[in-house]
């Protein structure tokens, strides 16, 4: 089992690089829009965090988890995608913490090589 689950993180890092190279961005909102994927945000118990509704293709989001919303819409994102997967569900649970963990690592090195490119372009002296 542990190499089924190596081998879905391997999957949800390289599926996250490559969803951000054709979409060309790591906005979890804008990959949505262009998926087509609506996202609504209600209440309830916090059971769950989020849920995708593959038949109206639906991320909702519990405005009561106390999670970032940007993560769980990655995770969500990652339901979405791996559909052409044939994943059971603890197979896709675990591609799917693993997309997201991926995108929020690729926005955070997007987040940091901006504010370097900004650092540097303050030390510059005209």
């Amino acid at each position: 089992m542990e190499d089924k689950n190596q081998k879905l993180e391997i999957e949800g890092q390289g599926f996250a690089e490559q969803i951000v190279e054709n979409f060309g961005t790591n906005d979890v909102f804008v990959i949505a829009e262009k998926a087509g994927v609506k996202i609504i945000y209600e209440s309830w118990f916090p059971v769950t965090i989020g849920e995708y509704n593959r038949k109206n293709k639906l991320i909702c989001v519990n405005l009561n988890a106390e999670e970032n919303r940007e993560k769980i819409i990655a995770h969500e994102l990652g339901h979405f995608f791996a559909q052409e997967l044939s994943l059971d569900k603890a197979e896709e649970e675990n591609f799917c913490h693993e997309f997201a963990r991926s995108l929020s690592k690729m926005q955070l090195k997007i987040s940091l090589k901006g504010a370097e490119d900004i650092k540097k372009n303050k030390n510059c002296k005209s």
